[in-house]
């Protein structure tokens, strides 16, 4: 690969991720640190991007905000992964909450049609369930946000206030060590503190690139989350700090 396409390479993954590390970008690359280092500098150079220690960010310091369509096509093994490892929590009788989240998603499109309940602010899950004869489907209403898919604000925190969610599934953009899960849509990291409050159990869909990352709206701590699932690409140091703060972590 040549240094150019590499670096818009780079581009693109911190218009993904927010921040990128030089160790993580040379071994995803498969060239070495000090080849990174001298992209990085390159597109610093050109103000591309903020060098920070070990590696670099945007220029914002912030992933953009993609669209629900963006999202869908990333880590899409990662995301089928998880959704087949959660699988295992759905049982008849329950109620279900799925966020507007794509690793949610992954798991609603393998559902089976039973007799329990789902709770959405999401347009793709209404759409992927709204022809199964068992489930319950509830719209949590609100204003359509065409970007992410989602229905926001209206009473939609009442109406989740008014069910009993035995389990929530959320996802995030990015997940740090200290802070817990973040977003970057603030209504939607609204719905989901809301979200988190209400059900009794909350399981957090997360793919291993979100680890070590945050976005601009934390809405959840780690104590909050019942049990994370992510797949095998996970940083085991970062697993076993998770685990070592009380956290639940399975490894799809």
């Amino acid at each position: 690969m040549l240094a150019a396409e590499r670096q818009i390479q780079i581009l693109t993954l911190l218009e993904e991720r927010g921040t990128v590390r030089t160790m993580d970008l040379a071994e995803e690359f498969q060239v070495t640190d000090e080849t990174i280092r001298r992209d990085l500098q390159v597109l610093a150079d050109n103000q591309q991007l903020s060098r920070i220690h070990g590696g670099a960010s945007s220029l914002t310091g912030r992933p953009k905000l993609q669209s629900f369509t963006e999202r869908r096509l990333l880590e899409v093994d990662k995301k089928e992964a998880i959704a087949r490892a959660a699988l295992n929590l759905i049982q008849p009788g329950e109620s279900y909450a799925f966020d507007s989240s794509t690793t949610g998603l992954a798991l609603v499109t393998i559902l089976p049609d039973l007799p329990y309940r789902v709770l959405t602010n999401a347009y793709a899950v209404l759409e992927q369930l709204v022809s199964m004869e068992q489930i319950e489907l509830i719209s949590t209403g609100g204003a359509y946000h065409s970007k992410t898919q989602t229905f926001i604000s209206g009473d939609s925190y009442g109406m989740l206030r008014r069910h009993n969610i035995n389990c929530a599934f959320v996802s995030c953009i990015g997940l740090d060590r200290n802070r817990g899960p973040s977003e970057g849509f603030e209504q939607q990291a609204v719905f989901k503190e809301a979200l988190i409050q209400t059900a009794q159990k909350v399981v957090l869909l997360v793919d291993s690139t979100k680890f070590n990352q945050a976005s601009e709206y934390f809405f959840a701590s780690l104590r909050d989350i019942t049990e994370i699932i992510t797949d095998d690409g996970a940083d085991p140091e970062f697993v076993e700090d998770l685990r070592s703060q009380g956290c639940i972590v399975t490894i799809a």
